[in-house]
């Protein structure tokens, strides 16, 4: 088996190169994508948290059994 000539070893090699630089890249804007993800991942669940919170403050305001009857109550200075 013989091998390569010259000129197809330089090429190889500097296909390999190219190969190896476009991997760097992709590999960092995937590093880059999963920063951001985890970001917003980060913020969903605090927005979440908060609305969770909301709710519940919007659903015991409503509520019925939580409401005093103005006739019954004493004024605050009494």
């Amino acid at each position: 088996m013989s091998s390569p000539a010259p000129d197809q070893n330089s090429l190889i090699e500097s296909r390999l190169e190219r190969i190896e630089s476009a991997l760097a890249h992709l590999q960092h804007d995937v590093d880059s994508l999963n920063s951001a993800l985890l970001g917003y991942f980060g913020r969903l669940q605090e927005l979440d948290s908060r609305f969770v919170r909301l709710e519940h403050e919007l659903h015991s305001s409503n509520d019925p059994t939580d409401r005093t009857d103005a006739e019954t109550e004493r004024p605050p200075h009494y």
